[in-house]
């Protein structure tokens, strides 16, 4: 009975750890968009944001401390550690569960259970191309701004990362807040389950729309 009952105080840690972090990835996630989308604005927007993010405002010359940068995408990575071990205790890892799934998701057409699966299927993707995404940042922070941006997102051909990370990073940490809300009692009926769907893919959209307009906006820089 005993083990019974730590084995169901653990699953409730795992999910309250999983949807903690998961909202702070998202709400990272969605700031970081917003604070690079500032290319949008013009190179002098992109360079003051850069900037601060560096802490430039506490240096006599106002070059800042990009390490900062560094230690942000560190504990990022720490963040997604943790998430991407808590989640892994529900999803299916054998060939059994898989099958179960399978058979499930075709005898009942639950829109939920499908949006888990896509989230699922985006986590796989994020796990295995955010770090590349976080050590390019880390290892070079000083170069992040319009002109160092772009030469790596276009130059370099970064961009075949980062636009299927785009993809991937939105409509799981749409999908993840709203299975949050639903989960933690947030939503109390169909109708509002409902809207608070639309609202996710409308979230979605506009934040993919912004992301790319954002990684086409820093293409005049790269031949600058």
């Amino acid at each position: 009975m005993r083990i019974i009952k730590n084995r169901g105080k653990l699953s409730g840690w795992l999910d309250i750890s999983q949807s903690a972090s998961g909202v702070v990835l998202a709400v990272f996630l969605w700031t970081h968009l917003l604070l690079v989308s500032s290319i949008l604005l013009g190179k002098d927007a992109m360079t003051w944001v850069a900037k601060t993010m560096e802490l430039s405002f506490l240096t006599a010359d106002g070059h800042g401390y990009p390490w900062v940068v560094t230690v942000i995408a560190v504990v990022i990575a720490a963040i997604v550690l943790v998430h991407v071990l808590v989640a892994a205790h529900k999803m299916p890892l054998n060939l059994r569960q898989q099958k179960a799934l399978k058979q499930q998701l075709s005898m009942v057409n639950h829109g939920d259970t499908r949006l888990w699966v896509w989230q699922a299927v985006t986590g796989v993707v994020i796990f295995l191309l955010l770090p590349v995404h976080l050590w390019l940042i880390g290892a070079a922070p000083e170069t992040i701004g319009p002109y160092g941006s772009a030469d790596r997102i276009w130059q370099q051909g970064v961009w075949l990362l980062y636009l299927p990370l785009l993809f991937c990073v939105e409509l799981h940490a749409a999908i993840g807040v709203y299975r949050v809300a639903v989960k933690w009692g947030a939503v109390r009926d169909l109708n509002s389950r409902s809207r608070l769907k639309k609202i996710k893919s409308i979230i979605s959209a506009i934040f993919i729309v912004v992301g790319i307009a954002s990684l086409l906006a820093f293409l005049p820089y790269a031949n600058a």
